[in-house]
């Protein structure tokens, strides 16, 4: 079995998932070991919420071990299955509802620069980046997750998002310019 970090080339990963078809639970857990983490920090990241982004993962590895019967491989590897289906939970989720994704918001008071250390700095960077993520159009949140948090290729991302490679590739450029925008007005 090969290591949870290892690149797999996609025949690697072809017969895992073969593997994993007909059984093997020691594939199943590996492709678990290897995905949740990750499907994980996309779901939080969509929803604000741990305890919810736990439930919808959970749900989420749920349907693809239904589906995993079904699954082909079709030159797009599994994490993008997953991705796909972690989305659908996600949306579900919305649906049901019937409101936007949040992220709270943190209130911090911080003294002068001169007093700020480099670690409360860099935590109000990110803090500042993080509000101007969330001030994204819900896809164009998605597409900065799926392509810079979560390292998902071009095609996999549209494949998520169910969106040609050009559409995703304009979103990602606007959601780009929208916040270079945002950073520039607010002087960060």
């Amino acid at each position: 079995m090969p290591s949870d970090e290892s690149v797999l080339s996609l025949q690697e990963e072809a017969a895992l998932v073969a593997r994993a078809q007909q059984g093997d639970e020691s594939a199943v857990s590996w492709l678990y070991r290897r995905y949740a983490p990750r499907i994980y920090g996309y779901v939080a990241s969509r929803v604000g919420d741990p305890s919810l982004a736990d439930d919808l993962t959970s749900d989420a590895f749920l349907r693809a071990l239904e589906g995993l019967p079904q699954f082909e491989q079709r030159g797009i590897s599994i994490s993008a299955w997953l991705y796909r289906i972690a989305h659908d939970r996600v949306a579900d989720h919305f649906r049901r509802q019937a409101r936007r994704p949040t992220l709270p918001l943190e209130d911090e008071f911080l003294p002068a620069d001169d007093e700020i250390d480099g670690n409360i700095h860099a935590r109000l960077e990110m803090a500042q980046l993080g509000e101007a993520i969330r001030r994204l159009t819900p896809e164009q949140h998605q597409v900065i997750v799926l392509r810079f948090v979560a390292g998902l290729k071009l095609d996999e991302t549209a494949y998520i998002m169910q969106k040609s490679t050009a559409a995703v590739k304009m979103l990602q450029l606007r959601a780009l310019t929208r916040l270079r925008e945002w950073v520039a007005r607010s002087g960060y």
